[in-house]
Order: C-alpha cells, then structure tokens, then sequence
C-alpha cells in the first residue's frame, strides 16, 4: 500500500505541475489513466474531493444497468466540471469565468442534476452565493490555479475510471461492486439460493434464517422417474429482483420486466396490462431425499451431509444419538409455468383449480391466492413448517401462517384495512338481521348477507357453502315479484358527501369567475353568498342592490354603540357578541369603505363587523394620538373623510398646520436667502441639509463654521461644493483661495480653469478673455496658456489633440461669434497642409487647385503664376518645365543677369516647410524663422523646426537640431574653406561680379524686425572682392547652397577637433582606443561619423 500510494504522488505531483503551468487535459492524459489505475479505494486515492460519496450518492437503481445509467449521468456532470477547471488553469480564460450562473441549460442538466457538484465548484473558487448562480469573491482577482489544478485532476482521475468501469476495463472492478451493491455478480450457476429454516435441536419453535445451501457439501441424489432436467433459465432471466418491491423474481414480462407472483397479480390488473403475456421463471432444481429418493427434501442435515424428505427424516433422527442434529428446512419449489396469458382468472399453485379473478380463496382446498405449494408431511414435521405468521391488515393480530380469517375479526388474510364510515348492508327487515342463522357473511368483504342469496350482493363472490335448493311449487308465484321488484341503491355516505363538494365548488369557482369579470372580488362573493343563503339572488346583482343598504345599517349600528375597553382587550374579535362588547354611545360616525373592509374580514357576519369596525376606529385614533393629533373629534371626522386610511387622515389633519408653508412654497416671490449669521444655529443646518443635499450632519456643520470665520470672503455656494467634495478644512481653505495668475486675484477652484496640456488655473474672466483676443487678433499656433505659454504645438500629431480638447473648453466660455471665428481659423490651418493648396505668390492668397495645368490664376487678384516653382507666370514659360524657364532666364533676361546671384539668392529664398509658402528672402542672418501665415519656427538652413523641450536631448531652451552640412554650422567656415570643398569634388562657383553690375552694397532682401515687425530689406552691406558682387555673409550663402544642392559632406574637411565634436554633437562614441595612433583616430571617427550620422533630410537639394 505504501508504495502504491507513494507511486500515486508521484504521478500527482507531475500532472498537477503540468495543469498549473498551462497544460492541457491531452498533455495530462497518460498521467491520469496512471493514477486512475493505482489500485487504492477510493477513499485512500482523492484528497480533495468526496469520490466514494459522490459515487453512492449518484448511484440509483436495483439492477446494473440502472445503475451504469446514473454512472454515466456522473460521467457526463464530471466531464463539464473538468472543464470548468481547465478554463480556470488556463492563461487565455473565458470573458465570464468569474461566474456560473444557473440558468445555464447545461449547468442545470448535468452539474446541478447531481449531488457534490456545487461542492466542487467551490473547491474551485465560486464560494459567492447570489441568485442567479455563483461567482468569485470581489476581492479575489484571479484564481488559484495551484488549488484548482488539485481539484481538477482529481475530477479527470474519477472520471477516467468510472469511464473504464463502465467500458469494462478497470483494473480493479471490485472497488465499484463494493460500494454500490447493485453491481455485484451474482454467484456461480451451480449455487442453489433458497429460503431455508434452521431446526433447532430441542422440539420448540424453530428460528427463521435465510441461507444459501454451501456448494461445498456434497449431494447424494437419487435418480427419480418423477423428477426429469428442465432447461435452466437465461442468466438475465435469472439475474434481479422484482422491479416493484425488490423481492424474489418469479415471472418475466417481456414488455414490462420482472414480477414477484403478488406484485405480477397487482400491476398486470390494469385493463392496458392485461394481455401482456408473462413467463415464469426457473426456479431452482432442488433434490430428491437421499433416502427414498421418491419425495422432494425437505430437511439438510449439516453433521449426517444428509438430505431427507419429512417422513425419512422424522425416522432418520429418531434415533437418540441423532436426535440432537440441527436440520435446515428446504422450501420446495412451485410447479413451473410456461407462460401466463392474462390476468382474468388464477390458478391455485397447491391444487391446480382455475378459479375467477374475484375470489381470494380458492373454491376447492379454500388456500389463500398467494400460498405456496407444501408437500404432504407428516403432522409433527407440519408444525414446523407453521411459524410463518401473518398480520391482519385490520385488527393488526398476528396469526398463524395457514389461516385464512383472522381469529379476532375473522377478516380474510388478503383484505384491506375497511372504510372509517361502515358499509351499511342491504335493507333488510329487521327481523331477519336479529336472527343469526337467516343471514351469512362474505369471506371477501364480510358484508353480511341474507341467506337465500347465493352470491354476496356487495362483491358478487359465491357462499361457500351454498348449494342450490329447488323451489317449492307453492313459492315460485311468491318469489316473481320479489325477484322483480329492484332493490334501490344505496349510495356511500362518503361518495355522497364528495360529490356534493365536488358540486358546490364548482358553482362557487363559476360565480367568482363572473364576478371578476365585473370587478368584484373573491371575498365580496363569499360575504354575499353567506347573507344571502337559500336565494336565487346572484352575489354580483345581491351586491348592487343590497350591499349599500346593508353598509348603511353597519354604520347606522356603530354610531349607535362602542366597543367596551375591557372586552376589546380581553377577547378576540372573531368570537365577540356585540350586545357583551359594546355600550351605547353616539357620535361616532363611520364611513362605507370601513363599513366594507369590516364586513369582508368577518365574512359577512353583520354583528362582528360592527365589532370589528369600531375596534378598527378605536386603533387608528389611537395612532392618530401618537402622532399628537388630541382632538378626538378631528381626528374621528378626518378618519370619516379618508374612508378609515390612516394616511389620508393624517394629510387632512396636517393641512391646516402646512397652510403656511404652502402658500409660500406657491408664491412668485423669491425664495429667502440663508442668514448666516441667524443664532438658531439648528435651523441653519437644517436648511443646508434640505437645500444644498449635503451628505451628513457633520458637514453643514463644517460648512457653516468656515462661512461665520471673521476674514472669510467665500460665497455659501463655493463652500457648499468644496465641503460635499471633501472634509478636510485646510484642503478646503486652499481649494477657496486660488491665485489667477494673470489677474493676481484669488478665487474658489471651481471658478478656476485649466488646459489639459498643462497644470496652470487661470480664473474664468482671464481664460475667457486671453483667447477672445488670441482668436480675434492673432494666429491659431497663438492659443496657447497664458500663464506658461504651452504648449509647444510645432509638434503636428500633439497640436491636432491639444485643439480637440481646447475646442470642449471653448465651447461654453466663448461667445457665438469668437467660437466660429475659432472655427475659421482651425478650418484654414487644416486646409494649408492639403497637398493641392497653393498660395498666391504675388497677393499671398491660398486656395485648393485641383487642375493639372502649369499655369494658376489667384482667384483674389487674378494674377497668373506657375504651380511647381511658384514664380510669377511669363509667356516664355509655356511648353518649358521649370528648369528649362529658370535657364533661358539666366542666359537672356538682362533685369535678371544684372542682378546675379543676388537674384539666384531670391528664386531659390526661404520655403515654410509647414504650408509651403515662399519667401523671396535669403538665409542669411538669424536661421530662426517664423512663417507669417502659419508661425511655423523652423531654421531657413536645413527646414528643422524650433523646440523648447525635446525627448531626445537635455536642452531646454530655444533649439533646433541641425545637420552638419546646415548653414547653421558652415556659415562659421571661411569662404576659402567652402570653396575648397567644391573644388574638391569639381562643383564651378562664381567669384565675379555679373557683367553690368555695379560694385557697391549688397542688395540682397532679408527679414528684418523693426519696432516690433517684420520687414523684408535690401541687405546693405559692403561688397568684397571675389565674392561675385555679395558680401561676406550672402557670399557664403551662395557656396553653401552649392554644397548643398550637390550633397556634399562636409565632413571631409574636418580636423580631428571638429570630429570629436561633431561626434559628441550627434552622440556617436568617441572613444580613443589605446593603441591608435592620431591619424588612424581621425580616419576611424570620420569612417563613423560617416556612417552612422547622414545628411539633413529636409536640406533644400537639388532634384
């Protein structure tokens, strides 16, 4: 046992391991057929759950197969909680595992139809009860799948081994047959079962024992000519009991099973049953007696291995050295019978007379119907046989087992218990039921007959011991019209009694089935049907016409008189005289509806109603006085008025006190404000509480005492929402004194607002009016916190969410026509980012143009211009790409030639990488630019927009990341430094001033900030030689354009300093290895920086 249960954790261990770590039932499976075969009972084998209860418990039926059918019924229930738990274990759970509810149709047919199945659903977790079902505990997240993977596995070992119990192929069957002792097989064919008597060795009474005869004992049989072999029955014939009363089978219905001889005889009585036919089972072949081999045995000697009829018997044990021997009586067995057709006649098993369904007794050996066959034995060896007593079904006496009537009431063995109510006799004349020897008594019902009949008059069973005599020739004249003239019938007192139940019930339920069709109710028909006894009147028509009358006269009769105090307390009213109860009084008027509820609750009785009424009145006042109404004649007449409703007496008797109040609850004048600095301290909490709906007492009493502080400038409805937002007074305090950071003034928190964007509260005049103007006066990248001034909307996916938010909270504080305004705006700034959106380069009007033709004409000036280079249209321009314009301009425009790079500097001038607008500007200067249309900031070198604050880097100020071939790091280089990398990769560059033009100031235009805008200006600035007629700054300008339209690096004209920086610039490791010398150090950081860092992408490049 030890090592079968050490084995048996072993393999728990492992399969529960596997279920808690997300295993499924098919990687458990071998695991489980294992444990499933460890050959342990039950009990030893489960910890967790109760398998041998659940397995009795389920386990209905006398047969095997009755007993495989509920089996498997608790197969099918463990299978769907296996499931259960393998949903709990597993990591993808079900969306409603919390709960099982049970309605659920298979909860209901398979887990609640049998006994445990909730225990185990509680073993799993589900330990909340609620009324549709069961669930987790709320404080329970997820369940635990150590404890459920237990349970679990037990369910699938269990499951698994009633499966193969029933398939026949458990190890270990007798574990099942143990438990439920329906399953047992029965023993060997060769056993002989039958019901035996120990004889005992004194003469006296013998002691009843059921035994098998033991195989073990040898038989001596002699051959008989009487006795011949018969077939033995089929095992499943032989098999079971009756299916009725668990008793020894004796026939073999093929449509209905098998019958015991007395259970047959009842069940196949019914007329549908009748013709079943029926087979008598084989009864056990018992022995001849070993002696003379002629009569059956009737005794086994167990210390002379002898078995002996009855006479050899009494011989064989005479003798005084045997006559101690204790015998074992043998019941023989009956005659056996093919078939049984029907039920409509029975034979005696002792005598073989067929006599008719009716008689009980049998007509020649007067046998009971169901007594055995006994062979012929001697009379001393009879009186053994005679201790099988039967009860009388009347008189409860035992009597002995060959009597037919009982020797107290002399009533048949096989009669029932007779009717509470005697049977009255046939009317007869009295002098015939005083002579005893005129009348005769049936020995099947004993009803008591009259002696020329020769049948019983009740049952119509035959006199025993009737013989017919022939008539006398003087009688037959005498006798015609006696037998003629019919006997009338009695009928049963109790039959009488039903029936006339059965009729007034029926009317009773057919007059409340109208009356409800008119509105009355059960009750006022009953009432009425007791007053108005024994006439013809209907309830519904007596109720119209005579119940208002009869109302009239109950109040009439309680004005008149009144309960007395003492009876009242002393006596129930159901049992209560009105002339004991009451004493004369008047005044005391009550109304119908009282009148009414008294008469129904007594049931129509007339003087208890008035009884009831007025102790119904004396109650009601009585409560009416605990609610401080004293007057008793008010209180008496509201209680008339409201037809005895307490309720609706007492809205009567308030509503001369309530007079005041509504009339100032309907008044058109304003409601008056709370004073609080009124003394009556209760009534200004009072008032708080009802108005303000202030969640306790405590709190009107915060909200009060912070209202009545001496420097206190809170208004009551800001401290009434601060204090039902919280309890906490310093919380309380702060949140009543908000600072505006624009106005400086200080304010509740609930006149505060705020961006979601950031944590600024601004008070609602400074919110309203700081966008009011941004919306009217400035640009949309202007709504910004006036406090702080976040947030940075260059970010084009945060400005799209800051706007949706920031348009809820325009919506309420803004007026009608700023919030369209806003709208415009909003509108216009997501119409610039449309890829069709051009702006007009001569009016800078924008409109959406869905043409495909070069040629644009603004629908505001109505000028023309190009849609790719946006420059202005000229007629040289049509059939020329815009490349091919740009080059025929050079070579023969002489505005444009005098110009020279100066004009190159302004066709290729500064592009809004936000809206595309174009600016006629060089770069030169400041790189921080702010487009006018859509204030995008973004650098004029490289495109790169301006931030405050960026994720991937630690500056914190004004900042753009720029690449390092931007203007924004090559203007530091000198123009022999610029130019040394064009010759160096063979990019031509001008250095003369263009033919024509005259030396002087530099004339290229630029963005300038003069008094607060922004103007466009000649530059102004001295021209050097060799810089093709532009200054030093627009110079390197023009070289850098160079650089940047042919993507050239300028990396490659780094020294090793401007490596180490540029590296740390773009976060590259710099290291310096050990070994390396300066040169390969430089050759490696520039292979890097190369490599890992690429050009800007937004750098204006040549196409």
């Amino acid at each position: 046992m030890t090592s079968f249960s050490a084995q048996l954790e072993e393999l728990r261990s492992r399969a529960q391991d596997t279920l808690s770590t997300g295993g499924s039932a098919q990687d458990v499976k071998p695991i489980v057929q294992a444990m499933a075969s460890v050959p342990l009972p039950l009990c030893a084998k489960y910890c967790h759950i109760r398998a041998e209860s659940m397995v009795k418990e389920n386990s209905t039926g006398n047969t095997r197969e009755e007993s495989f059918t509920s089996l498997q019924k608790l197969f099918t229930a463990l299978s769907i909680l296996e499931k259960y738990g393998l949903n709990l274990t597993s990591s993808n759970k079900p969306r409603y595992w919390r709960s099982v509810k049970h309605n659920n149709p298979v909860f209901k047919a398979t887990v609640d139809s049998v006994k445990g199945g909730r225990e185990v659903l509680c073993l799993y977790g589900y330990s909340n009860q609620q009324p549709d079902g069961l669930c987790f505990p709320d404080d329970v997240m997820d369940p635990d799948v150590e404890g459920v993977a237990a349970v679990t596995l037990e369910i699938m070992t269990l499951r698994m081994e009633i499966d193969m119990f029933i398939k026949g192929s458990h190890p270990r069957p007798e574990i099942f047959e143990n438990i439920l002792p329906s399953l047992k097989e029965l023993e060997g064919d060769s056993e002989l079962v039958s019901d035996a008597q120990v004889i005992p060795k004194s003469g006296g009474v013998p002691e009843v024992e059921a035994q098998p005869l033991s195989s073990s004992i040898p038989l001596k049989q002699a051959p008989s000519p009487e006795t011949t072999p018969t077939t033995p029955a089929p095992k499943a014939e032989t098999e079971g009991k009756c299916k009725m009363c668990g008793g020894s089978p004796f026939l073999l219905c093929a449509t209905c099973g098998i019958f015991c001889e007395s259970c047959d005889l009842v069940y196949h009585r019914h007329p549908d049953r009748a013709s079943h036919t029926r087979e008598r089972l084989q009864p056990p072949v018992l022995d001849n007696c070993t002696i003379c081999g002629i009569f059956p045995v009737f005794a086994h000697c167990p210390t002379c291995v002898q078995r002996l009829c009855g006479e050899c018997d009494k011989l064989y044990h005479s003798h005084p050295e045997r006559r101690g021997h204790d015998r074992i009586t043998v019941t023989p067995a009956r005659v056996q019978r093919t078939t049984r057709p029907s039920v409509s006649s029975w034979e005696c098993s002792y005598c073989t007379t067929v006599n008719g369904v009716q008689a009980v007794l049998c007509e020649t050996c007067d046998r009971p119907r169901l007594a055995g066959t006994t062979p012929p034995v001697p009379e001393e060896s009879l009186q053994l046989s005679t201790v099988a007593e039967w009860q009388c079904k009347s008189c409860t006496v035992m009597n002995a087992g060959l009597s037919v009537l009982c020797e107290v009431c002399e009533r048949p063995r096989l009669a029932t218990r007779p009717p509470a109510t005697p049977v009255r006799p046939a009317p007869t004349t009295p002098s015939l039921l005083q002579d005893s020897g005129t009348q005769w008594t049936c020995q099947v019902c004993t009803f008591a007959n009259s002696i020329p009949a020769g049948a019983c008059e009740m049952c119509s069973s035959p006199r025993a011991d009737y013989t017919p005599k022939p008539p006398a020739p003087g009688s037959q004249r005498s006798e015609k019209p006696f037998m003629k003239t019919p006997v009338p019938a009695v009928e049963n007192p109790d039959v009488k009694r039903q029936r006339l139940m059965k009729e007034e019930g029926l009317k009773l339920i057919q007059q409340i089935r109208e009356a409800e069709k008119k509105g009355v109710t059960p009750e006022e028909v009953y009432a009425a049907l007791q007053i108005s006894k024994g006439s013809n009147v209907k309830p519904c028509d007596w109720l119209n016409s005579e119940l208002p009358h009869l109302l009239d006269e109950i109040c009439a009769m309680a004005a008149s008189v009144q309960l007395s105090p003492k009876t009242a307390s002393n006596t129930d009213a159901g049992g209560v005289r009105l002339q004991d109860a009451a004493i004369p009084r008047s005044g005391v008027q009550v109304s119908r509806a009282e009148a009414k509820q008294a008469w129904l609750a007594t049931g129509g009785d007339i003087e208890k109603a008035v009884v009831q009424v007025l102790r119904d009145r004396k109650s009601k006042l009585q409560e009416l006085f605990s609610l401080g109404f004293r007057e008793a004649e008010k209180c008496e007449e509201a209680l008339r008025l409201s037809g005895g409703e307490v309720r609706g007496a007492l809205s009567i008797l308030q509503r001369p006190q309530l007079e005041a109040f509504h009339k100032r609850v309907w008044s058109d004048q304003p409601e008056p404000g709370i004073d609080i600095h009124d003394p009556d301290r209760q009534r200004l909490c009072r008032r708080l509480l009802a108005l303000y709906d202030l969640p306790s007492w405590g709190r009107c009493e915060l909200a009060l005492s912070l209202l009545q502080e001496p420097d206190a400038q809170y208004s009551l409805e800001d401290v009434v929402q601060a204090v039902r937002e919280s309890h906490d007074r310093d919380f309380i305090r702060r949140v009543l004194a908000k600072e505006c950071p624009c106005c400086l003034c200080v304010f509740p928190h609930s006149k505060m607002q705020s961006l979601t964007s950031c944590q600024c509260s601004v008070c609602c005049g400074c919110f309203q009016q700081h966008f009011t103007i941004a919306i009217r006066d400035k640009h949309i990248r202007d709504m910004v916190c006036p406090a702080c001034g976040g947030p940075d909307i260059n970010d084009p996916d945060y400005l799209n969410s800051y706007f949706s938010t920031l348009d809820i909270q325009l919506r309420d504080c803004l007026e009608p026509e700023v919030y369209d305004l806003f709208h415009k705006k909003l509108t216009e700034h997501a119409l610039i980012k449309d890829p069709k959106f051009l702006w007009c380069c001569h009016c800078s009007f924008g409109f959406i143009y869905d043409g495909d033709q070069l040629k644009v004409t603004c629908l505001q000036c109505q000028k023309s211009f190009c849609a790719k280079c946006k420059k202005p249209w000229e007629s040289q321009h049509a059939g020329l790409s815009c490349e091919q314009f740009q080059a025929w301009k050079r070579e023969n425009d002489p505005e444009y030639q005098k110009q020279g790079l100066a004009g190159y500097l302004r066709d290729n001038g500064i592009t809004c990488p936000n809206c595309r607008f174009q600016y006629a500007l060089t770069k030169g200067g400041c790189m921080h630019f702010t487009c006018s249309q859509c204030r995008y900031q973004f650098c004029s070198g490289c495109n790169n927009p301006f931030h405050t604050t960026c994720n991937q880097c630690s500056v914190t100020g004004l900042h753009a990341h720029h690449p390092r071939d931007c203007l924004f790091y090559l203007r530091d280089w000198e123009p022999k430094q610029l130019q040394a990398l064009l010759q160096k990769n063979g990019v031509e560059f001008n250095t003369e001033p263009p033919h024509g033009a005259q030396p002087g100031q530099c004339g290229v235009m630029e963005q300038k900030d003069e008094g607060g805008q922004q103007v466009d200006q000649p530059c102004g600035i001295q021209c050097q030689a060799g810089q093709a007629g532009l200054c030093e700054k627009h110079y390197k300008e023009y070289l850098v354009s160079l650089i940047n339209g042919h993507s050239l690096d300028p990396a490659l004209l780094f020294d090793l300093n401007n490596l180490v920086i540029a590296c740390r610039r773009y976060q590259v490791d710099s290291r310096r290895l050990d070994t390396e010398d300066e040169t390969t150090y430089s050759a490696r950081l520039l292979k890097k920086l190369m490599d890992e860092v690429l050009l800007g992408d937004k750098v204006p490049r040549k196409k």
